[in-house]
């Protein structure tokens, strides 16, 4: 689906939306890696000497702490993108509308071309804000 609208949107799209998943990606990464060093944490605080937990948990901290700003900027770094593909796609439609002759703008074609217009393309262009980085991260995390 990113490749057809890369293709529909045009080559200037490509570069943000590849920077954006490789961002999500390694956010992805970074909640996989304070899960893991989640385990040791929790071993050496159930286990025979709670007080040799220290260096683990300082570790999980920091990792948590750099899976938050990622988490950040990989969320806005979306919504960004989303919303330069939203005016992208919003220019790409007015030109082609534009270029169309005025005997093919009948009632039904208008309602439609409306309707594809505010419905179709937010809800295409909320999948870069809202469903990319839940879906990398379930595939990437684990």
């Amino acid at each position: 689906m990113i490749r057809m609208l890369l293709r529909v949107l045009g080559h200037e799209y490509a570069q943000p939306i590849r920077r954006t998943v490789a961002l999500m990606t390694t956010t992805a990464i970074a909640e996989g890696l304070s899960y893991a060093l989640l385990v040791p944490v929790l071993r050496a605080l159930f286990g025979s000497a709670p007080g040799d937990a220290w260096p683990s948990l300082i570790a999980f901290g920091a990792v948590v702490a750099v899976y938050a700003a990622l988490r950040y900027y990989s969320d806005l770094s979306g919504f960004r993108v989303g919303i330069a593909l939203l005016r992208g796609m919003y220019e790409r439609l007015g030109g082609h509308l534009a270029r169309l002759p005025i005997g093919w703008y009948s009632a039904r074609r208008v309602g439609e071309v409306s309707v594809l217009a505010s419905e179709g393309v937010l809800q295409a262009m909320s999948v870069i804000a809202h469903l990319l980085a839940p879906f990398i991260s379930a595939c990437v995390t684990p």
